[in-house]
C-alpha cells in the first residue's frame, strides 16, 4: 500500500509514522482493552461524500477507553471523544489548539502536519508541510503545536477517526471572547485555508499557499 500510494503521488514525499519526522509533529500511543471502543467506532454513522466531524458522542464517551485517555493523556481535565468520518482527498486547510489532540483511525489514511511556530503573518507554505501514512488502528496523540486538519483516505472506503480533545474545544465562540484574530473560529481553533477549499469560500483566511496536495488512489 505505501510504496503504491507514494508512486501515485510523486509530487511529494510520503513518511512512516516510525520515521523520525514524525516526532516533531505527534507520537504513537498504546492502550489496553481497545476492543468495544474499536466496535462501537466501526458503528458511527460513514457519509457518503465529504466527512462528518461530531466532537462529542455519547456512546463514544462512556466506553472505558475514553477514561483511561482523560486519565492518562490529559492529566484528569475534563474531555470530549468524539469523530470525523467520511471521504477526503485532499490538504484544503490547516488547523491548530493550544492542547494536544488524540486520534485513532480504522482505516489507513495520510495526514499531512505543519508546525505553527514556523507560520509568518497567518501564512504556511504547503510545500514546508509532510505527509505521513497513518496506518488503521494506529492512536497518535497530536501536539499542541502541530498543524493538521481532516485525513484523506487511501482507499474508497474512506474512513473512521476517533478524535479526543479538551471539552470545549471546537465549540462555538462565546460572545465575551474578543475575536481579534480571524484565524480564529471557534474555541481553541484556530485555521488557515486554501484558496480552493470550500472553507475559503466560506470565508476562512487564505493562508495556505501553494499546492493544494492531494492524495490520489
Amino acid at each position: 500500500m505505501f510504496e503504491l500510494l507514494q508512486k501515485k503521488n510523486p509530487t511529494y514525499h510520503i513518511y512512516r509514522v516510525t520515521d523520525p519526522e514524525f516526532d516533531q509533529y505527534a507520537k504513537v500511543l498504546t492502550l489496553s482493552d481497545t476492543d468495544a471502543a474499536l466496535a462501537a467506532l466501526k458503528a458511527t454513522p460513514m457519509p457518503k461524500q465529504d466527512n462528518e466531524y461530531v466532537a462529542s458522542d455519547k456512546t463514544l464517551e462512556q466506553l472505558a477507553l475514553s477514561t483511561t485517555i482523560q486519565n492518562k493523556l490529559f492529566g484528569g481535565l475534563p474531555i470530549q471523544v468524539g469523530y470525523c468520518n467520511g471521504h477526503t482527498s485532499k490538504m484544503n486547510c490547516l488547523e491548530w489548539h493550544q492542547t494536544p489532540e488524540l486520534n485513532w483511525f480504522t482505516n489507513d489514511v495520510v495526514l499531512f502536519f505543519g508546525d505553527v511556530r514556523e507560520m509568518s503573518n497567518n501564512q504556511y507554505q504547503t510545500s514546508d508541510t509532510k505527509a505521513f501514512l497513518i496506518p488503521a488502528n494506529t492512536m497518535i496523540l497530536l501536539y499542541g503545536t502541530t498543524l493538521h486538519y481532516a485525513p484523506c483516505q487511501v482507499t474508497a472506503q474512506g474512513y473512521r477517526c476517533l478524535v479526543a480533545l479538551i471539552k470545549g474545544v471546537n465549540s462555538m465562540l462565546n460572545d465575551d471572547v474578543n475575536q481579534v484574530q480571524s484565524t480564529l473560529l471557534a474555541t481553541d481553533k484556530w485555521l488557515i485555508a486554501h484558496a480552493e477549499s470550500h472553507e475559503a469560500n466560506e470565508g476562512a483566511v487564505v493562508g495556505l499557499l501553494g499546492t493544494n496536495y492531494e492524495v490520489k488512489i
